[in-house]
Formats: C-alpha cells, sequence, structure tokens
C-alpha cells in the first residue's frame, strides 16, 4: 500500500473497479483481543491434528501405510477447506441473524469441528479417520472465515498492520499451546485430539459475549443468483490484478511453509531416525523455538509494514529468510540442524505473518463481500496443504526413499518464487 490513509484506499479501490470501503473508527484493544482469542481457538482446533494429533493416530492404526494414509486424510481435508472457507465466507457476508453476520458461523464451526475431531479420535480404520478430518476442515474453515470476515469488517486500513500481527501470534501460539499438550497427554490419543479442541471452543466465548460484529438488514442482502453461487471459489484477477497477484505470492508462501510443517514428525522419526516419545518431544521442541522467534519478529515486523506504509518489503524479506531455513532443513542431519532450522523458519513466518492478514484485507475488491474474498484468499493458505500431499511422495522416493532434502529444496525454490509474484501489487 502506497499510504495509510483509508481516503488513499478508497481512491485505490476506485481504480481498480471496486466499491469505496466505508470510512471505520479505530477499535480498541479489547476488539483485538476478542478477536485473538477466538483465532488462537479455532487454530488449535485444526492445526494442532494436522501438525501431530493425525500423523500420530495413524502411525497407532497403521505403522507400515502411515505416508499414504496421512497424505490420503491431509490431502482431501486441505480440499475439503479450499471449498468450505469461501463458501462460509459467502453465506456470512449473507447472514441476517439478530446475533450478527460473524456469530452464528463461528458457533456452527465450532460445535462441528469438534465432532470431526471425535470422529477421529474413536476411528478404528483410516476412512474414518479422512471422514473426520473433512469434517474438522469444513467446520473449523467457517469459523476461521467468520473471524476474518468481522476483522475486515471492523479494523481500518492504518491499524491493519499493527492487528494483523497480533492476530498472527494466533497460529504459533496455538500451534505451541497444541503441541505441548499432544506431548503431555501422549499415552491418550483421544485426549490429544479432543483436548485442544475443547480448549479452543472455550477461547470462542469471549467473542460471541462480547465481540463486535456487523449486522446486515434483509434488504441489504441482493438475492444470490446461480453464477454467483458457482462462482464462489473465484475473484477475478484480471480485473483486481492486485488480489490476484497477492493470491499467488500467499500461495507460495505458504506452500514452502507446508513443506515443512506437514512431514515434521515422519522427518524426524524416518529422516533422523526418533522414536515415538522423542517425535513428539522435538515436534513440541521444535515449535517452542519457532514460535518464539516468531512471536519476537511479528508484532515489530506489523509495526513497521504500518510505519512504512508498505507490505511489499516485508514479504521480500520473509521469503528470503524461508528459503534459508529450507535450505538448512535440506543440510540437515541432526536434531540440532533441525532445531537451528526451526529458528530461522520462526524469524521468516513471523516477519510474514505481521502482513498475511494485512496484505489480503489491503486488496480486497469489495468491502461488502469481505467474508467471501477473504476465503478466496485464504484457499492460498490451504490449497499447499493438499498440494503438498501430492507432491512430497514424489520427492521422498527420489534415490530410494525417505529423501527430505529433495522435498525442502522444493520448499526453498517456491519461497524465492514469492518475491516477484509480489512485485506486480500497486496497493501495497
Amino acid at each position: 500500500m502506497s499510504t495509510t490513509t483509508d481516503d488513499a484506499a478508497a481512491g485505490a479501490a476506485a481504480k481498480e473497479g471496486a466499491p469505496a470501503p466505508v470510512a471505520k473508527e479505530p477499535v480498541p484493544g479489547s476488539f483485538i483481543l476478542v478477536h485473538f482469542l477466538a483465532l488462537f481457538g479455532a487454530w488449535m482446533g485444526v492445526l494442532v491434528p494436522s501438525l501431530v494429533s493425525v500423523a500420530l493416530k495413524v502411525e497407532r492404526m497403521n505403522a507400515t501405510g502411515k505416508v499414504g494414509a496421512l497424505s490420503l486424510a491431509l490431502g482431501l481435508g486441505a480440499l475439503v477447506a479450499l471449498v468450505a472457507n469461501p463458501l462460509f465466507g459467502l453465506f456470512s457476508d449473507r447472514t441476517t441473524s439478530r446475533f450478527g453476520a460473524r456469530r452464528p458461523w463461528m458457533v456452527i464451526g465450532t460445535l462441528g469441528g469438534l465432532a470431526g475431531l471425535a470422529v477421529i479420535a474413536y476411528a478404528s480404520a483410516t476412512w474414518q479417520v479422512v471422514v473426520g478430518w473433512c469434517l474438522a476442515q469444513c467446520f473449523y474453515n467457517a469459523l476461521v472465515a467468520a473471524v476474518y470476515g468481522a476483522l475486515a469488517d471492523q479494523v481500518p486500513e492504518r491499524q491493519l498492520g499493527f492487528a494483523s500481527g497480533v492476530l498472527a501470534l494466533a497460529n504459533p501460539l496455538a500451534t505451541l499451546g497444541g503441541t505441548y499438550l499432544v506431548d503431555a497427554l501422549n499415552a491418550s490419543t483421544v485426549a490429544i485430539l479432543l483436548v485442544p479442541g475443547l480448549i479452543g471452543a472455550a477461547l470462542i466465548v469471549p467473542f460471541l459475549l462480547y465481540g463486535r460484529d456487523r449486522r446486515i438488514a434483509r434488504a441489504q442482502v441482493p438475492a444470490m443468483r446461480a453464477r454467483e453461487l458457482l462462482g464462489f471459489l473465484w475473484t477475478n484477477p484480471v480485473r483486481f490484478p492486485d488480489f490476484g497477484w497477492a493470491w499467488l505470492s500467499r500461495f507460495l508462501m505458504w506452500t514452502s511453509y507446508a513443506t515443512v510443517t506437514t512431514y515434521m514428525a515422519y522427518y524426524l522419526s524416518d529422516y533422523l531416525g526418533q522414536d515415538e516419545d522423542s517425535v513428539t518431544h522435538y515436534v513440541f521442541l521444535g515449535s517452542l523455538i519457532a514460535n518464539v522467534f516468531i512471536l519476537a519478529a511479528t508484532v515489530p515486523a506489523g509495526r513497521i509494514s504500518d510505519r512504512i506504509g508498505r507490505r511489499k518489503p516485508v514479504v521480500f524479506a520473509a521469503a528470503v529468510l524461508l528459503a534459508a531455513a529450507m535450505g538448512l532443513m535440506a543440510v540437515a542431519h541432526s536434531v540440532t540442524g533441525f532445531l537451528v532450522a526451526q529458528a530461522v523458519v520462526g524469524i521468516g513466518m513471523g516477519v510474514y505473518f505481521a502482513v498475511d492478514i494485512a496484505l489480503p484485507t489491503d486488496v480486497l475488491p469489495d468491502a461488502n463481500n469481505a467474508a467471501k474474498d477473504l476465503g478466496v484468499m485464504n484457499i492460498a493458505a490451504t490449497l499447499p496443504y493438499s498440494l503438498i500431499t501430492l507432491i512430497a511422495p514424489g520427492l521422498l522416493a527420489l534415490g530410494g526413499g525417505d529423501n527430505y532434502p529433495a522435498l525442502f529444496a522444493f520448499g526453498l525454490l517456491v519461497a524465492l518464487l514469492a518475491i516477484p509474484a509480489v512485485l506486480p501489487v500497486r496497493r501495497s
């Protein structure tokens, strides 16, 4: 973005043919806090299982076929998330409940997500894990779409960098807290799946009670046409090029990140030779180290972005740092090397998380369809977890199997490609 004023954003939007955004009042710290807690709760439910809990469940059920089974579950779940996020965002944008446009979907998403985790917890076959994970992804993405929609509804542009930085901390803190719980509760497969989800559900309550939500009158909601419903996965990148380039850059950054998070448990066991107890310990320790650096980098980077009035330089720095982390993962042959790489991952993603929400919100085509368009933007963060499960098995099979250096070399390349992808964005 070239300016930090809402008036300038309105002018830029008009140049791209989008409606000018409604002027927004500054939001208090309590608003950001309840949003942070809600997003933290969502990530507790969906990130922790994808990082370690589902992998452990699959391994305990089918140790010999675990890579294929995990790839199937996470891959199909990511495809469900790809559709669910913008679809529920579209519904949320048109919800006229007296409780607000976002609250109903937060409740539905939380309860449905917990049901999916329960199916996985008590599953006795791989197909049941797949069904449960698809349910969890579907409903937790309804929750995430509602939280991000509320953010876009209320936060003025001049606060987006700071708000984005604070909310971005929900991801690493949920990962850290969740992996600690998994390490502590490792003896119970049911507990490692349901306890993080239950804690996450409790953290949605403050928003439900005190959060500021948009209310939409029925007269303000246009009739939904079949073309619009069928196009919920699409925001025209030719008509809105800033949105398209921002989407591509985000997709590349998250694809790189997915290479290190999706197979972390198996990297530790199959490549570095750790036993199951050590795997859960080092997943937690690696997450701890990464998240300490994420916490240290995110809010300062967000404030810098707000101060200079630009997002792209932050993306450049983050891409270089993430590429360096992938290189370190590729050459690591010990747990120490893995932990050092996790520190660099933390710095890179901490810098990136500072603008991961702010940049998409800057380039939204239509403020009246914020949750739907952010849902399309979130495809860039969910689709990589599906694609990597298709790409990784082939890369890992090179040279006789367990070729994790090839996987991380791929991650390095796509991180660097995020730099030219974000260059054409004008409103940042």
